[in-house]
């Protein structure tokens, strides 16, 4: 199966070092064969409920995350998180052969708009901490989907 990039994709029962659970991942770009994959990292926030907001949270502690609100519609076909949901801009990144992904039972949810793309990946491109390799090849996403 081929996923496009902006696919939100659910993988079940995904293994995880300490256990199985369900998994939300984002896909941020489709090659031959590899795909480089956004997880997302909790629905727990470990800061002042204050600062939760759609979009980029900047935390002076060094935590960079992107948040996407609990009921805000970030899908083509409604697809919305039922709760606050964070991916950390730090090791978030990761990279999975059509083999390796073809192992798990994945559920396609929907496609995120094209706006709500655009300013997630850009949000990655933008941290500081991001490797160079990588800084590159969102670059080029960038491009693509500009």
């Amino acid at each position: 199966m081929i996923y496009p990039i902006g696919s939100i994709l659910l993988l079940e029962k995904y293994k995880l070092p300490t256990e199985e659970k369900d998994k939300f991942f984002i896909v941020i770009e489709q090659e031959i064969g590899i795909y480089n994959l956004l997880s997302m990292t909790t629905s727990k926030f470990y800061f002042s409920s204050n600062l939760i907001k759609h979009g980029v949270i900047n935390q002076g502690s060094g935590a960079s995350m992107y948040c996407f609100e609990k009921d805000r519609i970030i899908g083509e076909n409604g697809f919305s998180f039922k709760k606050h949901t964070f991916v950390n801009h730090n090791s978030n990144i990761h990279e999975f052969s059509l083999e390796k992904l073809s192992q798990n039972k994945i559920e396609i949810k929907d496609k995120l708009l094209m706006n709500e793309l655009q300013d997630l990946i850009y949000s990655f491109y933008q941290y500081r901490g991001i490797p160079k390799n990588m800084k590159v090849k969102l670059e080029n996403i960038l491009n693509r989907i500009c």
